[in-house]
């Protein structure tokens, strides 16, 4: 049977299969690997961020051990190469060593300081601090050529506590030269850090199910919060090949295999490598549905065989009621008005499919006035969730640079500045809940902005300077809360933080003018070209202004006032820039 001679309802099905089912479960399919690889980059990217923070952080503990290592030997040269046999001045010497090494016993996460020194040391057999160059078992053997200059050593057991045993530690060691003979070496430092110190550092701010260790060249494990990991092997051949074969102008590398998401960062000090492991079963969730595409697309098309089913079944009733209507109007047609008036009331009165199609058409349109209405609303409602959405975004780096600082501060001892960077961090988050409001005053948008330059101007200190002019007639104007701040932002770390210019300053400028409310955010930043201006306005509305937050600042002053309401934005390169708000006055 051709399909010109099918029924209605029969093309309906095989349409609506070929047209619509297919395709949707093919599209379910890719859109399932799709939304996949999305999830597992952006998470990678995350993870490669968290690696790079914290080698910036261990890179810097090692700057300082090696630091402490030099300027320990820099003072120690002159007594330890003196020569001197004379009792007195050796016990001398050795009370000028003993404080020195106190001072950084402790200090910069050194548990011990061990100083090496020739074996005619009356103090050479102190065996606390002081050793005897014969202790050291490359002196031992002649053939061992000893490794000059700063050298950290992997974790090796050592005795650092006398109540307790060997402890685990990692260490900074550093020759000196003989005065007479470079060749020969007057005296080894070696600077002793406990592993469990620094794989301390690892735990702080990821969940349980992330893990950060230390590893070597071969893939062997140095530090992980879990001790008994340490000295076995912490990455696969693929994973240890890849991690090797990054380029030396990478700062961090990632690898995504089918239970892992890896990232990795080099430190700057020694061969050693950052490793960051997420099993990829976490991110999708284990023990609920989310993610579980396979269920959702069988789910669907059960769905969609019902959707079928039912509209076959329908499909033969209309058909069926359209061959009633037919008839009717053929009837009519064939015989007039006139001599089927009493048969066609009489049909109505009874079951005339034409007088239910009627009710059913009357009902039809005032359902359809109901989810116009409905539509409206929820559109209106939509309009107020996305300004809701698009005010609840923080930058995550504000949060945790300034978190960051908080605890350096606390570590660092400094108690003034960080109750005072705690107190200004609170009440810059009570402001921007404001009660639970979408929209506030200025002046109250304008305190939250202040409360924001203060945490910045105490974490760059010296760095900008913030001005104020605002008219008093526009401070009980109201906007959408946390308008003003992103672009506050942007003038400090797209500006001023970049410029070498000097001293920089934020510049913030409130008026009425023209029936209108125009706010500006000036900066003496390193400013842009006219070509990057145009790019970013041509782009403003796109995910594409990734960086400046200015498209968020633009949707929301639409929700709020309109599409006449938007930014421009002025700039000259190495002189600063000027965004400029209009919006109405409320």
């Amino acid at each position: 049977m051709s399909i010109s001679k099918m029924r209605l309802s029969k093309r309906a099905i095989i349409l609506f299969v070929i047209s619509v089912l297919i395709p949707i479960v093919l599209i379910l399919r890719l859109y399932a690997g799709y939304s996949a690889n999305i999830v597992k980059t952006e998470v990678s990217n995350n993870m490669q961020l968290a690696v790079s923070q914290l080698k910036n952080n261990i890179d810097y503990r090692f700057e300082q051990i090696t630091d402490s290592a030099l300027a320990i030997l820099s003072t120690a040269y002159p007594y330890i190469s003196s020569g001197s046999t004379d009792l007195q001045e050796q016990m001398n010497e050795f009370g000028e060593l003993k404080l020195l090494v106190a001072a950084f016993e402790g200090k910069h996460m050194i548990s011990k300081v061990r100083l090496f020194v020739p074996d005619d040391k009356i103090y050479a057999n102190q065996r606390d601090n002081f050793y005897s160059l014969l202790d050291l078992h490359e002196f031992q053997d002649p053939d061992n050529t000893f490794e000059r200059g700063v050298v950290w050593l992997e974790t090796h057991g050592s005795r650092i506590y006398e109540e307790k045993g060997l402890t685990n530690v990692i260490s900074c060691r550093t020759t000196i030269s003989s005065r007479t003979n470079y060749d020969e070496i007057a005296s080894v430092l070696q600077l002793d850090i406990e592993e469990s110190r620094l794989s301390k550092i690892f735990t702080v701010g990821i969940n349980s199910h992330e893990e950060i260790y230390l590893v070597n060249s071969e893939g062997v494990i140095l530090s992980h919060p879990n001790t008994n990991l340490v000295g076995k092997r912490g990455l696969t051949d693929q994973e240890l090949n890849t991690v090797l074969e990054m380029s030396p102008s990478q700062e961090t590398g990632s690898l995504i295999t089918g239970e892992y998401l890896l990232a990795f960062s080099k430190l700057d000090a020694v061969e050693w490598f950052l490793v960051m492991r997420l099993p990829v079963s976490i991110i999708y969730g284990t023990n609920t549905f989310f993610f579980n595409f396979s269920q959702a697309i069988l789910i669907l098309a059960l769905l969609l065989v019902i959707a079928v089913a039912l509209i076959l079944v329908y499909s033969f009733v209309i058909e069926k009621t359209v061959r009633r209507i037919n008839k009717a109007i053929n009837e009519i047609n064939a015989n007039g008005i006139q001599k089927t008036g009493d048969l066609t009331a009489k049909d109505i009165r009874q079951k005339d499919p034409l007088a239910v199609l009627e009710s059913n058409a009357n009902k039809l349109v005032v359902t359809i006035k109901s989810l116009l209405e409905q539509s409206y609303q929820a559109e209106l409602k939509a309009r107020d969730y996305h300004l809701k959405a698009l005010q609840a975004q923080i930058n995550p780096h504000f949060l945790y640079n300034t978190l960051d600082a908080i605890k350096w501060m606390v570590l660092e001892g400094v108690t003034e500045d960080s109750v005072w960077m705690l107190n200004a961090f609170s009440k810059y988050f009570r402001l921007s809940l404001s009660k639970g409001r979408d929209v506030v005053k200025l002046s109250e948008e304008m305190e939250l902005v202040r409360a924001y330059l203060g945490i910045m101007q105490k974490r760059f200190k010296g760095r900008f300077e913030a001005r104020f002019d605002i008219d008093p007639d526009v401070e009980d104007c109201l906007i959408p809360k946390l308008l003003i701040q992103p672009l506050v932002e942007n003038a400090l770390q797209h500006g001023i933080m970049h410029s070498e210019s000097g001293r920089g300053c934020v510049e913030l400028i409130a008026k009425q003018k023209n029936g209108r409310l125009e706010i500006t955010v000036k900066d003496n930043g390193i400013g842009m070209t006219q070509e990057q201006v145009k790019s970013i306005i041509s782009n403003i509305g796109n995910s594409r202004t990734e960086g400046y937050g200015l498209s968020n600042v633009d949707e929301r002053l639409k929700l709020f006032g309109g599409d006449d309401c938007g930014l421009t934005i002025s700039s000259e390169l190495n002189k600063g820039t000027a965004v400029k708000l209009s919006l109405p006055l409320k």
